[in-house]
């Protein structure tokens, strides 16, 4: 038994790097075969005619809280460069975490939120572990701002629990009070521990101040807050805002569970089964599908344009730098040749 352990372990090793690019795919026409089968039984045209009947003020203002959301997330990382004490200027932080962001949201964690904000940070100036520090920064930010809200409302029972999740109210209570009281051991930490630096991996890491813990809670709060006003304003005020926020965050936490980018299919499948008693399903069909055109799909357009043209323009302005900064060999006889041929001219 533990000598097939041993060759199972080095045949996985030995293969990992080939099935690290086979297994994205794999995911991906997992996935598309779900949407395929459970998009089968979903009335489609009346969705398109709820999308459509959106008014186009409604959308307007969704958009205009797309925005907001962005730049509320896009302020973690401005706390991060305070935190870091990195000197790289407030507009490049905030494009690098808005950027980043909207990969994260259509390709996942590891290629957008971290590969690319590690990339751009580094490609703009900034050491490896000092973007390292700003991203792990803004990440704890964001899931203990998910920490307050998502606890505050599941322990005050304000998001329905659908009889199909197999999960009562108590149980999500339960949850909601456990969230809530890690938010505030973080904070309390924060506030009252003496040692406050840690060297783990290589990587230096500080405690924040209290203050800091405090600001951290509050925007990563208001971002998530802002989501869940997208949804609510695009709903037209179907059902109540604490509601729809709730089953937002909930969406979030399953979409980090089953590993699917941007909760694909995930989002649009809980909300439905969440409102849907209240709501007729092609309408909250339809408004999830406008949010995710809003807050996930044309970011991404613009995050891919943004991101292709800071490494062209990088690429195309370090190349003459190297080219002058090149040193000359005199004993070169190509460059012995080429001093000839000029005193000769």
């Amino acid at each position: 038994m533990r000598v097939f352990r041993s060759t199972l372990m080095r045949t996985l090793r030995h293969r990992w790097p080939r099935l690290k690019r086979v297994l994205p795919a794999l995911v991906l026409i997992v996935v598309a075969g779900l949407l395929i089968h459970f998009g089968r039984a979903v009335d489609w045209p009346q969705v398109w005619i709820s999308m459509r009947a959106i008014p186009a003020s409604t959308i307007a203002l969704a958009a205009g809280l797309v925005v907001a959301g962005y730049l509320a997330y896009g302020a973690m990382d401005l706390l991060g460069k305070r935190y870091a004490r990195h000197t790289l200027p407030w507009p490049k932080v905030l494009g690098v975490a808005m950027t980043s962001y909207a990969l994260n949201l259509n390709l996942g964690v590891l290629l957008g939120g971290l590969g690319a904000r590690l990339r751009l940070y580094a490609r703009l100036g900034c050491r490896k572990s000092v973007a390292t520090r700003v991203a792990l920064f803004s990440a704890a930010s964001n899931w203990i701002g998910y920490g307050w809200l998502a606890g505050a409302l599941f322990a005050s029972g304000a998001v329905p629990v659908p009889e199909s999740w197999g999960v009562g109210s108590g149980v999500l209570r339960l949850a909601g009070a456990a969230l809530l009281g890690l938010a505030a051991a973080y904070l309390a930490f924060c506030a009252l521990a003496r040692r406050r630096t840690w060297t783990w991996m290589g990587q230096h890491a500080a405690l924040p101040s209290a203050r800091m813990a405090i600001a951290q809670s509050a925007v990563a709060a208001t971002s998530w807050a802002l989501m869940g006003a997208i949804v609510y304003v695009l709903l037209q005020g179907k059902a109540s805002y604490p509601t729809v926020l709730g089953v937002l965050l909930c969406t979030s936490f399953a979409a980090v569970v089953i590993r699917v980018p941007g909760g694909l299919g995930t989002t649009e499948a809980i909300f439905v089964a969440a409102l849907a008693p209240q709501i007729p399903a092609p309408e909250v069909l339809g408004a999830a599908l406008v949010y995710r055109a809003l807050y996930a799909f044309a970011p991404l357009c613009l995050a891919l344009s943004a991101f292709l043209l800071v490494e062209f323009r990088l690429r195309h302005t370090r190349r003459p730098a190297r080219a002058r900064a090149a040193p000359v060999k005199p004993d070169d006889p190509e460059n012995r040749n080429n001093a000839s041929f000029r005193a000769l001219d």
